[in-house]
């Protein structure tokens, strides 16, 4: 799932490579990740920037760089005859391989079919802080918090085939939106821009092995935003490709991103129905065995996020890079 600023730290590699059961062994398993890294974001929707909009307000936001230290990390415990059933909590390394990431808490089972199914909450993805008016002009910007709750549904593997299926449902709540406040529009326009609301998402994939360890896995993403102002809300259409690679003790990921955003309603700021279109770039790697401890790994992490808007307002670029090791257990 996407959200908000999540290419920001990781912890290993898209689990391509099947093996009977959920792990190699029953109990309690799990990893965690140091990082450290920097960001570059000149999106005028990021609080990482400056505060003050300067005019003209249909522009660009300034280039800003901050840098990045942190640990995750997550915990699984495998249970069954065949190790078929699966309790988790952590950061799905499927996600962080692609580029997003957030706490997940869930429920996995195996079924004879092949097929695995996957029942979680993630009390964090859409967690982050904005801007309480992103339009004030010539002034600073106070923050409030956004925040909400997503249920999701995975099928992977389904029927033994390399063909996967990703659900999920969104609630988003700003604590204090006050989007168009300082710009003298009515009590209708104002609505418009409100961003609190609900969220569909749908993902279909598929892996395709190219040869031993090598592969790539094409996926159509849909979803739907349904914001309590119609002007924010809007649907999205779009298309990735991850190529993967697992040699010795080297592997790599590179996933390649595109997606359309559509907007229902004309926005009461800019005087037009905004579309935006989102390219990616994302690459992972790993090295096992690092200085020869087997649990031990060397990570690093690169990606680039550009929104290109008819609303120049919403243009955005976004570029990080991050080092970092893995110990599992």
């Amino acid at each position: 799932m996407k959200t908000t600023t999540p290419l920001l730290t990781a912890i290993a590699l898209l689990p391509f490579v099947a093996h009977a059961g959920l792990a190699e062994k029953g109990g309690l398993s799990g990893e965690i990740s140091v990082i450290a890294g920097a960001t570059s974001t000149n999106s005028n929707l990021s609080t990482k920037g400056n505060a003050v909009k300067n005019a003209p307000l249909n522009s660009e936001g300034e280039q800003e760089t901050s840098s990045i230290v942190g640990a995750l990390g997550s915990v699984a415990y495998t249970f069954g005859q065949s190790l078929d059933k699966q309790i988790f909590v952590g950061t799905s390394r499927e996600d962080i391989a692609i580029g997003t990431i957030a706490l997940e808490l869930g429920y996995q089972q195996e079924f004879e079919s092949g097929t695995r199914v996957s029942l979680s909450y993630l009390p964090t993805v859409l967690a982050e802080d904005v801007w309480t008016d992103p339009f004030t002009l010539g002034a600073a910007r106070s923050e409030t918090e956004k925040s909400g709750d997503a249920y999701r549904l995975q099928l992977d593997r389904i029927g033994g085939s390399m063909l996967s299926l990703d659900l999920a449902y969104a609630q988003t709540e700003v604590d204090l939106e006050q989007s168009g406040s300082t710009l003298g529009l009515s009590p209708a326009q104002q609505q418009s821009l409100d961003r609190s609301g609900d969220t569909f998402y749908s993902k279909v994939s598929y892996r395709q092995f190219l040869g031993r360890g090598l592969g790539v896995s094409p996926a159509f993403v849909y979803m739907k935003n349904e914001s309590d102002g119609d002007a924010m809300s809007h649907q999205t259409y779009g298309g990735e490709l991850s190529y993967f690679s697992f040699a010795g003790r080297n592997k790599v990921v590179l996933t390649g991103k595109y997606h359309y955003r559509d907007y229902d309603a004309v926005h009461p700021v800019f005087g037009e129905v905004r579309n935006d279109q989102e390219f990616s770039a994302f690459l992972a790697y790993e090295y096992a065995h690092f200085f020869e401890v087997h649990p031990l790994s060397f990570v690093t992490l690169a990606g680039y996020n550009n929104t290109d808007s008819n609303i120049d307002f919403y243009n955005a670029s976004e570029f990080f890079g991050s080092v970092g090791v893995t110990y599992r257990f």
